[in-house]
């Protein structure tokens, strides 16, 4: 018998009628000296263990539970001729993974920022690119605020040009 059975005593106490449920509670038989209270105890048998997993060249880290779960906007043929062009804004604040690939469809540059937010209306910009004409990038963004957007705006605004782009973020969800 383990040491934290030996010091004390289950207590089964019924919860209500109709479910018959019941609770079992390990209470201390000796009240410590700066309370009078009795110390809840954990069960003699619930030891916690979290399984170790192996570090190698291929190894991922996996929590017990946890499912990953993928989410994709893409916003294709978004044109820069009429300017500064904003694209809808992100919430970013639960996502774990985000990053945006642009593709620029047309001959001309475009300049593409992302732009950063705490309250969805004042945006600072985090980092900015410049997309030549069918080039491909993904931009990251360097810091975390609560929202996330693209401003999208030609070289020249006397050549406009067509950029698709694919917003993609991942979320861990640990259940």
């Amino acid at each position: 018998m383990s040491r934290t059975a030996k010091r004390s005593r289950k207590r089964t106490k019924r919860i209500t009628k109709q479910t018959r449920k019941h609770t079992t509670k390990y209470v201390s038989c000796h009240p410590t000296p700066c309370s009078r209270r009795a110390k809840l105890l954990k069960p003699p048998c619930s030891r916690i263990t979290r399984p170790r997993f192996k570090q190698g060249a291929f190894s991922r880290t996996k929590l017990p539970g946890a499912t990953h779960c993928f989410t994709e906007h893409t916003y294709i043929g978004a044109d820069t001729g009429r300017g500064e062009h904003a694209l809808p804004p992100q919430d970013t604040s639960t996502l774990s993974m985000y990053s945006y690939g642009v593709v620029n469809r047309g001959t001309n540059p475009a300049i593409v920022q992302v732009q950063v937010s705490p309250n969805g209306v004042d945006y600072a910009v985090d980092s900015q690119e410049v997309i030549e004409g069918k080039q491909t990038k993904a931009l990251v963004p360097q810091r975390f605020l609560h929202y996330t957007r693209l401003v999208l705006q030609p070289v020249d605004p006397a050549k406009p040009t067509r950029l698709d782009v694919y917003f993609q973020a991942q979320r861990m969800l640990v259940r």
